[in-house]
């Protein structure tokens, strides 16, 4: 994951899920769950016709692909 940090959020720019690269074209939404031990940070993003779902997850200190949607 490459992401951009501005103000005080992050925003995801560009990802990779097994050997293909996907460049981020729109952020959909975003929101952040807060519970336990930590935190999620949570996007849906545009890649051409397809939206993927992501997170960041504090406790992991990591990303992850939540679900992708096909247009």
């Amino acid at each position: 994951m490459i992401a951009r940090f501005t103000g005080g959020a992050a925003e995801p720019v560009r990802f990779r899920w097994g050997s293909r690269t996907f460049n981020v074209d729109a952020i959909n939404g975003r929101w952040i769950d807060r519970g336990g031990d930590g935190y999620s940070l949570h996007y849906s993003v545009q890649v051409g016709d397809e939206t993927y779902y992501i997170h960041f997850a504090s406790q992991d200190v990591q990303w992850w692909l939540d679900r992708v949607v096909v247009g």
